[in-house]
């Protein structure tokens, strides 16, 4: 895959997929597949979205390396080439980030996240030599994960270098301050992908960008692809009114969750349980939401006419 191809190809939602488990918390590849088929079927295809796996919505600081692997070989798979499959190689041992690069490109990922390792504090050096090492070790495109929350904010310096490098194709996007969250857009819209990862993708497609991070395409896709088809058309009046039906009440629900559990994954595989997917358990120490968040998440899906596990039973 050519680095240059990217801006092309990373259009539209792209999937935070959960990554399902069992009830003994043991992976199940089986069910992923099958989640992937579903997302497909609703319209994540090229040109219309992408599949990010293994990420911070597919639980990985709970897995290891070889789950993480495995995730993406079945992914790849399961798309069957109709849709991009992405993957993060995050880590703190470099050797264990430049084997998921090199598998992921054996396997057919498209491209693989990478930010700066986590635990000690990185510098500019630091974080250009890490992905100096992966680009010599691997042929896989690179997405730059810029994590700012993490305590490591990249100057457009530092972000230019990396562009440079032969393999960066992408950057998922965000930033503490409005403004340089506008200006690394339209610094690096022309030269690689640029997706949305701050909530703003509305604002981003006006500034250049042409692909989203999401979660809602795991258990609703056609709602993002809506969202999607109104950016292209420049709808911003109904933009606004899609939102409002769902995003900005789902978004509450989801500050409610993560108050009483950490991550990603128990909100969303809350919501795929209640249109009838598998998706389990998050792994400890998080855990399932409450009854009551459940119910009032019933309540949220109900009102903005979400499909129900006895509809998609009724169109089998």
């Amino acid at each position: 895959m050519d680095k240059k191809n990217l801006r092309g190809l990373l259009r539209g939602p792209m999937v935070a997929v959960p990554t399902p488990f069992k009830e003994d918390f043991s992976l199940d590849l089986a069910t992923a597949k099958e989640n992937i088929k579903f997302m497909i079927n609703g319209g994540v295809v090229t040109g219309d979205g992408a599949l990010l796996v293994g990420a911070a919505g597919g639980e990985f600081p709970t897995m290891s390396v070889e789950e993480r692997k495995a995730v993406m070989t079945a992914s790849v798979e399961a798309a069957a080439g109709k849709v991009p499959v992405l993957s993060t190689i995050q880590h703190t041992d470099y050797r264990a980030i430049i084997e998921m690069a090199q598998h992921a490109s054996k396997a057919g990922v498209t491209a693989v996240q990478l930010g700066p390792t986590y635990y000690y504090e990185s510098t500019d050096h630091d974080v250009y030599n890490l992905f100096k090492l992966v680009t010599d070790n691997s042929d896989v495109p690179l997405m730059i994960y810029h994590t700012w929350w993490s305590g490591f904010t990249m100057s457009q310096d530092l972000l230019d270098k990396l562009i440079a490098l032969p393999t960066t194709g992408a950057v998922k996007w965000s930033h503490r301050g409005m403004g340089e969250y506008r200006d690394g857009i339209l610094a690096m819209k022309d030269r690689i992908a640029v997706i949305d990862n701050a909530g703003y993708q509305v604002l981003a497609h006006m500034y250049g960008s042409r692909a989203f991070v999401t979660h809602l395409s795991a258990f609703w896709p056609q709602y993002p692809l809506k969202l999607w088809r109104q950016m292209e058309a420049k709808d911003y009046d109904g933009l606004n009114a899609t939102l409002a039906m769902f995003k900005w009440k789902w978004s509450k629900w989801v500050g409610k969750v993560v108050e009483y559990t950490g991550g990603e994954g128990p909100f969303i595989k809350a919501a795929m349980e209640e249109v009838g997917l598998k998706a389990g358990p998050p792994r400890p120490p998080s855990a399932r939401p409450t009854p009551e968040l459940i119910a009032e998440l019933r309540a949220l899906l109900k009102e903005a006419g979400a499909p129900t596990a006895k509809a998609r039973a009724k169109a089998k």
